[in-house]
C-alpha cells in the first residue's frame, strides 16, 4: 500500500475507545494510516516491527510536570528539558507541558524562553507541546510548596506581555480566581486561547463558579492546594466536582490522595473528565535525598517529596505508574485508565484532533505495553525513541 511505510504488529490495540485483538498499525509520514488485520493490507514491502506479544495504547500526555532525573523546567535550558523529555519517554509519555513554579518574573521569562526554543523538535524523547505556568498568581493561604514571597497579583498588561513573549507557547495558566484581578485574568486568558486551571486557591464555591463561567476548565491537582470542602461552603473543590465541563486532574501516587478520594473524583467527573498527572519534580527516577524545587530545598524520603516545613512538594510519580495505580485502587477497566493519561489530557488542551487516541490521521504516538502495563517501548511520530531492551 502506497500510504504505509511501516507496520507495527500487536497482540492488542487499545484506542482507548475500543480494544482490538491481533491487529497491525500502519504508519505513513509520522501519522497512523491504517489500523486493522494484517491480511487486509494486501501486498506490502515496507518495514515491519513485531510487537505481537505486546499491547499498543495512545502515548501518555503529562500536562503538569516540573521535572525528572535531576532536571527542572525552571533550570531554563535545553539540556534540562531534554533530560526530562528523554526520561519520561521511558515511562510511555510522548508529549508534555513543562511546568513552571512561582518565582521572580524574570525567572519565569527565562523558563518560557527555554521552552519556546526547545519545542521545535530540539528534544530527543517526549515532545514539548507547550508550557504550563503554575503561578505566580495564587493565594497565600493555599500556596503550599509554591514560594509565597514571589506571589503576584495578575495584571492584564503583565499577562499580555507574557503571552506576546511566549509567541503561542503558553498553553495553560493555573490561577487563584479569588485574588484581586483573578477573574479578569481568567477572562483575558480565555479570550487569548489559553487554557485556565483553578489552583492553589482558597476560593469559595461562588467565586470558583465565576471563574468556571468565565472559562476555567481544569481543577489543578484536585484536592491539593484547594480550600477544604464543607457541606455549607463547598469551595473550589465543590465547584470542580459538580461542573460538567471541568476536568479534574489528580496525582494518583497513594500519597497525595487516599484511594477513596480518587474514587470520589471519578464518580463525580466520570471517566471522561478525569486526568492523571504526575506533578513530578527533579527527584523523579532518583534516590532519596535533597533536591531543589524552584528556589526551595526539597527532602525526598521513601519517595515522598516535602519541603523542610513538611508540606508536600510535587511528587516522584511517573505517568505509567499512575495508570497502574488507579486500576489497582479502583478496579477500573484498563482502557479507561489509559484514557485518563492520553485522550482526556489531549481534550483538556484542545489537541485531541492530533493526539491522545489511536486513529487514522492521528500522530503515531504510541506506548507499547507489557501485559502488566509496564512500558516496553515508546513511539513518537512513528519513530521508536525508547525500548526496554535498549
Amino acid at each position: 500500500m502506497d500510504n504505509i511505510e511501516k507496520i507495527l504488529k500487536f497482540k492488542t490495540i487499545i484506542t482507548p475507545f475500543s480494544t482490538i485483538p491481533n491487529c497491525v498499525i500502519g504508519i505513513h509520514e509520522g501519522k497512523i494510516s491504517f489500523i486493522g488485520k494484517e491480511e487486509k493490507l494486501g501486498e506490502y514491502h515496507g518495514e515491519t516491527v513485531d510487537f505481537s506479544d505486546k499491547i499498543a495504547a495512545p502515548g501518555y500526555i503529562d500536562i503538569h510536570i516540573h521535572g525528572a532525573n535531576k532536571a527542572d523546567t525552571m533550570d531554563a535550558n535545553l539540556k534540562s528539558l531534554d533530560t526530562i523529555s528523554s526520561f519520561i519517554a521511558t515511562k510511555g509519555v510522548t508529549g508534555f507541558y513543562p511546568t513552571t513554579m512561582t518565582a521572580p518574573l524574570e525567572d519565569i521569562y527565562k523558563a518560557i524562553d527555554a521552552v519556546k526554543k526547545a519545542a521545535d523538535g530540539k528534544v530527543h524523547g517526549a515532545r514539548i507541546l507547550g508550557i504550563h505556568l503554575e503561578g505566580p498568581y495564587f493565594s497565600k493561604e493555599k500556596a503550599g510548596a509554591q514560594e509565597a514571597d514571589y506571589l503576584r497579583i495578575p495584571k492584564i498588561d503583565e499577562l499580555r506581555d507574557l503571552l506576546n513573549f511566549g509567541e503561542g507557547i503558553i498553553k495553560r495558566v493555573s490561577i487563584a480566581p479569588e485574588i484581586p484581578g483573578g477573574l479578569e485574568a481568567i477572562k483575558f486568558l480565555r479570550e487569548n486561547n489559553v487554557v485556565v486551571a483553578l489552583g492553589h486557591t482558597n476560593a469559595t464555591f461562588d467565586i470558583a463558579m465565576e471563574g468556571i463561567n468565565l472559562g476555567a476548565t481544569i481543577g489543578n491537582h484536585t484536592y491539593n492546594g484547594m480550600r477544604n470542602f464543607h457541606h455549607r461552603e463547598p469551595g473550589v473543590l465543590g465547584a470542580v466536582l459538580t461542573s460538567d465541563n471541568v476536568f479534574a486532574e489528580m496525582i494518583v501516587d497513594g500519597i497525595h490522595l487516599h484511594p477513596a478520594a480518587v474514587d470520589l473524583v471519578v464518580r463525580c467527573k466520570g471517566f471522561d473528565h478525569t486526568i492523571l498527572i504526575t506533578d513530578s519534580i527533579m527527584a523523579t527516577g532518583l534516590a532519596d535525598g535533597e533536591y531543589i524545587l524552584g528556589k526551595a530545598k526539597i527532602i525526598v524520603k521513601n519517595g515522598i517529596s516535602r519541603r523542610e516545613s513538611g508540606v508536600l512538594a510535587g511528587s516522584t510519580l511517573t505517568l505509567d505508574k499512575a495508570v497502574r495505580n488507579i486500576i489497582r485502587f479502583l478496579d477500573i477497566p484498563v482502557n479507561r485508565a489509559i484514557q485518563m493519561a492520553s485522550y482526556n489530557p489531549a481534550r483538556a488542551l484542545h489537541i485531541e484532533d492530533k493526539k491522545g487516541s489511536l486513529g487514522i490521521g492521528k500522530d503515531a504516538d504510541i506506548v507499547v505495553l507489557n501485559e502488566d502495563l509496564t512500558v516496553y517501548a515508546t513511539i513518537i511520530g512513528g519513530d521508536i525513541v525508547y525500548t526496554a531492551e535498549s
